[in-house]
């Protein structure tokens, strides 16, 4: 992924300062509660709480509010293209996008507040969730689903790639790029995702221990584990947890 974030910030809006929209660079829209219309052209569509919304740099858009809206604003610059397929953004996995809205609630009102880090990465893990849900389901590489079968699978062990692509007929250097192209991301990123995606949602919905979860999420013990979702959120396992209460 090689979009760029320059800001993120929450915002509540009774009504748009400007319904006539036009930008330098791409914004993307969370709602967090509350609705809003957007019209490009002859397309008009109606953006709800949990949705998101894409306004591309350098084309007109009117927009409205239509119930009081809380959102999360991200400003960013995509040198190869967006990775969105479509202006309206729908998560499926509504814990995984609650727990990203809550983090960056807290970041908001704790003393990590200016802390550009922490939101670049709650940023990309949106960016990750939408690619996981999106475009890996539509793609026709038969031998990079296998592969992704093959991950999911195994995803409680340890994961040698390079194996992954010669079990799929492909050398590690065609299975690197095929990957790419038909994922939006790396193997391993998309290897990392999903463990930090069932970490999140075990975390969530079970009250397991920070040792056994990292065991079925396939990290090589606690301390590690602890590190790597630190280094993803900005939060602890257990601080991520004790946030959702």
């Amino acid at each position: 992924m090689n979009e760029q974030l320059i800001l993120c910030r929450g915002a509540h809006r009774e009504r748009f300062r400007l319904e006539r929209f036009f930008g330098t660079d791409h914004i993307l829209v969370i709602v967090k509660q509350g609705s809003f219309s957007m019209k490009c052209q002859d397309v008009e569509l109606t953006v709800r709480a949990n949705e998101g919304a894409v306004f591309r740099k350098d084309i007109l858009y009117d927009r409205r509010v239509i119930e009081p809206v809380d959102l999360y604003l991200f400003r960013f610059q995509a040198p190869d293209g967006l990775i969105f397929a479509s202006d309206h953004i729908v998560f499926r996995d509504r814990v995984r996008l609650a727990s990203t809205l809550a983090m960056l609630e807290q970041l908001d009102t704790g003393i990590c507040k200016d802390d550009f880090e922490i939101r670049n990465h709650l940023f990309r893990d949106l960016l990750t969730q939408y690619t996981l849900e999106n475009e890996i389901p539509q793609h026709h590489d038969q031998r990079i689903a296998e592969a992704i079968r093959r991950i999911q699978h195994h995803l409680h062990e340890k994961i040698d790639l390079a194996d992954v692509g010669a079990k799929s007929g492909l050398s590690y250097v065609q299975f690197l790029r095929r990957f790419k192209a038909a994922t939006g991301i790396s193997p391993s990123d998309y290897v990392a995702a999903l463990r930090m995606q069932k970490a999140k949602e075990m975390l969530s919905n079970t009250p397991r221990t920070i040792k056994e979860i990292a065991d079925v999420c396939g990290f090589s013990n606690e301390y590690y584990f602890s590190n790597f979702f630190k280094k993803q959120t900005g939060l602890s396992p257990s601080a991520f947890r004790a946030s959702l209460s």
